[in-house]
């Protein structure tokens, strides 16, 4: 059991991995198009706006930990601003 479990662990952190660089692949369109657009790379209010949707779908999952998603997401949502500061 401790084993099984420990593997079926491993495959979700890499499906975890393998979506994140999908993610940040898709930051780096976004950094291109504001470059082109002159937009700036962050918008704190659609950054909120996202955090409190991820945060009401965590409580819909059966969580309540809204500290724990909110610090994941704000560390999700700044390495995507670094890697579309690097696209300007």
């Amino acid at each position: 059991m401790l084993e099984a479990t420990r593997k079926k662990n491993d495959e979700i952190d890499s499906k975890l991995l393998k979506l994140l660089a999908e993610r940040l692949e898709l930051c780096q369109e976004l950094g291109e198009y504001k470059k082109k657009h002159s937009l700036p790379i962050q918008d704190k209010g659609r950054e909120e706006q996202a955090i409190k949707g991820r945060i009401k779908k965590w409580k819909e999952l059966g969580f309540d930990d809204e500290e724990f998603v909110r610090e994941f997401f704000e560390l999700i949502m700044k390495k995507s601003r670094e890697v579309q500061h690097e696209q300007q």
